[in-house]
């Protein structure tokens, strides 16, 4: 179980309408709002981005929430029809935000209009005469700041800053990699769709293959042009055959691309051989052709069914 913290959430959601809205989902609602990390102005709009913009899968949800990953899936459905979050969909899961995001705001509204703590609203909506009324307290209490602080705990205003400018780093470097991993994703979907010549959707089997060859250290160039090889030396076994699984492509592409290179995953050199002799390939030493085997087995299995 993650550790508790404390983050604010306004008594405005807790009205008639916002009840009927949200319903079950109020609770990967929260979760959403608890793992948000920083705000950004889109369009006019406050949006708060949830782990910096790290992909996040349901099953990360479900595990935290203690419910099951369908329940997780409808509810955010929910959330996203009633207009609470936004998502953009990627390799390894959505990247969610949350819409009209408040979870900052008195920090950056006091950055912005230059008042002290004393002189704004806490991040529970209350003035700090209101919460020392509320409290049973009359005087100020005085906080050290971080720098007094420091003397006993080490860290100082300094490592703050060098901490807080690595995290932001981090993320951003983390939300570049997702989104060009998403890149590399449409475009070998799109690559393979195009090719297939039939549907324009991928199965959920296609879309687990693709993130496997996407885990190959493979540029996305020579994917793209090892795909177009695939399907030019592909040849039909009647009327009506072809392609239906891009698990085949992938065992191909694979097997094509370590040949070219002339190595096999151990580091060590394939000896090409003359055409129709067994020639070894990158996947545990099997022959080329029985790489080719394989892949017609999963082209068969995936694609002739219904």
């Amino acid at each position: 179980m993650p550790d508790s913290f404390y983050f604010p959430v306004y008594t405005g959601l807790l009205t008639p309408k916002h009840r009927e809205r949200i319903g079950p989902a109020i609770w990967e609602f929260l979760w959403l709002v608890s793992k948000v990390t920083k705000e950004v102005q889109e369009e006019g709009e406050t949006l708060g981005i949830v782990l910096g913009g790290r992909p996040v899968k349901l099953a990360e949800i479900a595990a935290e929430l203690g419910g099951s990953e369908r329940t997780v899936k409808r509810n955010i459905a929910r959330l996203k029809d009633e207009g609470y979050i936004e998502t953009v969909r990627a390799p390894y899961g959505e990247i969610y935000k949350v819409r009209k995001s408040k979870k900052f705001i008195h920090k950056n509204r006091s950055a912005k209009n230059g008042t002290s703590f004393d002189e704004r609203e806490d991040k529970n909506g209350l003035s700090h005469d209101e919460r020392s009324a509320k409290n049973g307290t009359s005087e100020h209490r005085e906080v050290p700041y971080l720098s007094e602080r420091s003397a006993t705990s080490g860290t100082s205003n300094k490592d703050i800053k060098d901490i807080k400018n690595i995290t932001d780093r981090k993320i951003d470097d983390d939300i570049r990699e997702a989104h060009m991993s998403d890149r590399s994703k449409r475009a070998i979907a799109n690559k393979y769709i195009q090719r297939r010549g039939k549907g324009l959707s991928l199965s959920p089997k296609d879309e687990e293959a693709i993130e496997g060859l996407l885990r190959e250290p493979i540029p996305l160039d020579d994917i793209l042009s090892l795909i177009d090889e695939v399907f030019d030396e592909y040849q039909p076994k009647f009327n009506g055959d072809g392609i239906n699984s891009f698990e085949y492509v992938r065992k191909v592409v694979l097997s094509k691309y370590h040949e070219q290179k002339g190595e096999s995953t151990d580091g060590g050199t394939v000896h090409k051989h003359r055409r129709g002799v067994s020639r070894p390939s990158a996947e545990g030493g099997k022959t080329y052709e029985q790489i080719l085997r394989e892949a017609e087995a999963a082209r068969r299995a995936w694609g002739w069914k219904g």
